[in-house]
């Protein structure tokens, strides 16, 4: 599976700009026009919303959200309860799907960011304290100096941004490292972190944690292949959160010896311009982390709840909890 996805290339995906073989883009396309898959092969059970994985001296708290869409138009907004259920947090850490640019999109799939979702992030929660990944299948939608200038853009505000070949992790004081990688790209471009080159960013007698573009889109549950790995990959990291899928798919504890460990499979998305009800739920996730049984860092206390983004005026978009989704 490692690097596999995005290195070698087909003609017809470089011709309609998908990261998917013809197989998988017909199933994509199957699902949007149908609705989103919903078996349950591993028959993978969901942790509850509030969980305590391991007995620890809680020295940190993060939070985690999903994919930051296009928001086509609209400006982003953040109900209060979903601010302060951030704001309870240390750092914030979420996926950028999106080129912040003037330039024409050549895709109907291609995501554009307006320079304004970075105000509407940093009223959520301080840029000096949120990292933004662009391991994802739309880094590579515009060519590099494209997205190098949006790289300058977003760091003028103050964030950090990781997930590419020359900035594969982000350090979160000196315990604790988030490393990036991408399963998926739309179009030829190397510098995205593959899967092949991830582990050789871990952070030797630190926190690692995996923060992973991988799964299929609109699919409720991972697929057998995506379990594996995930399994495989807390064999090294001690939490892997995903995100690409759109829809929210389930966290599980995975233990390994007396330690557990998280496994968030999907977040969803966290905000998306699109009024299309598939794509509007996400899950945002905190972990407390800190020093536990002979002083090595684990995972505590974890608390995630459910999301939606829907509008709320003729021209905003505005997050909200929701109890369940409706898909």
């Amino acid at each position: 599976m490692e690097g596999r996805h995005f290195k070698r290339r087909s003609f017809f995906q470089n011709l309609i700009g998908t990261p998917y073989n013809v197989r998988e883009t017909l199933g994509w396309l199957w699902r949007n026009v149908w609705g989103v898959r919903k078996s349950n092969p591993c028959e993978v059970e969901p942790l509850p919303h509030r969980s305590v994985m391991n007995p620890v001296q809680s020295a940190m708290k993060l939070c985690f959200i999903g994919d930051i869409m296009d928001m086509r138009g609209y400006h982003l907004a953040v109900a209060a309860d979903v601010k302060e259920f951030i704001q309870s947090c240390d750092f914030l850490i979420g996926n950028f799907e999106g080129t912040i640019t003037n330039a024409k999109k050549k895709l109907p799939t291609t995501q554009v960011h307006d320079p304004s979702i970075l105000d509407s992030l940093a009223a959520c929660f301080p840029p000096s304290h949120t990292a933004l990944s662009l391991a994802n299948n739309h880094a590579g939608d515009f060519p590099s100096e494209i997205l190098q200038n949006c790289l300058h853009i977003v760091q003028e505000k103050g964030f950090h941004v990781f997930g590419l070949s020359e900035r594969p992790f982000v350090d979160i004081g000196s315990n604790v490292r988030v490393v990036a990688a991408s399963m998926w790209s739309n179009q030829p471009f190397p510098d995205i972190v593959s899967f092949e080159s991830l582990d050789q960013y871990v952070q030797p007698s630190g926190f690692n944690i995996a923060f992973l573009h991988w799964g299929y889109e609109l699919e409720r549950f991972p697929r057998p292949d995506i379990v594996k790995e995930g399994k495989t990959r807390l064999k090294i990291f001690d939490a892997l959160i995903g995100h690409h899928t759109h829809v929210p798919q389930p966290l599980i504890i995975q233990r390994f010896n007396r330690h557990a460990k998280l496994l968030a499979f999907s977040l969803g998305d966290f905000c998306t311009g699109l009024r299309i009800k598939k794509y509007q739920f996400g899950i945002v996730c905190t972990l407390e982390i800190g020093p536990g049984e002979n002083g090595i860092w684990q995972t505590g206390n974890v608390q995630w709840r459910y999301t939606k983004v829907t509008p709320s005026s003729n021209k905003t978009m505005t997050v909200t909890f929701t109890p369940e989704i409706s898909l």
